[in-house]
């Protein structure tokens, strides 16, 4: 697993970063709480994506605690977040 500290917080990232739910409303709501970073919503299989088209990795900080605060408010139980390509899960309180 990747140490996100360890990523130089200057670049752009080649795959940018995508989160992934099984509920289309969760999506839309993530998709709502970020909308600063250029969201898409998607159908994913049976799955929806939230693909952010703004990739720079000094926006990870603030993105990622916006993401969480979005999973905690709205008792998000967990989504798959991709970064530059990487998988992690992200939990909510639910």
């Amino acid at each position: 697993m990747t140490n996100l500290a360890a990523c130089p917080m200057n670049e752009r990232m080649r795959h940018g970063v995508q989160i992934t739910t099984i509920r289309k409303r969760d999506a839309d709501c993530i998709c709502e709480a970020l909308t600063g970073y250029g969201c898409i919503v998607e159908r994913a299989g049976k799955r929806w994506s939230v693909d952010l088209s703004r990739s720079d990795t000094r926006d990870l900080p603030d993105l990622l605690t916006a993401l969480k605060a979005c999973l905690d408010e709205n008792a998000i139980g967990a989504v798959k977040v991709a970064i530059d390509g990487q998988a992690y899960a992200m939990e909510g309180v639910a």
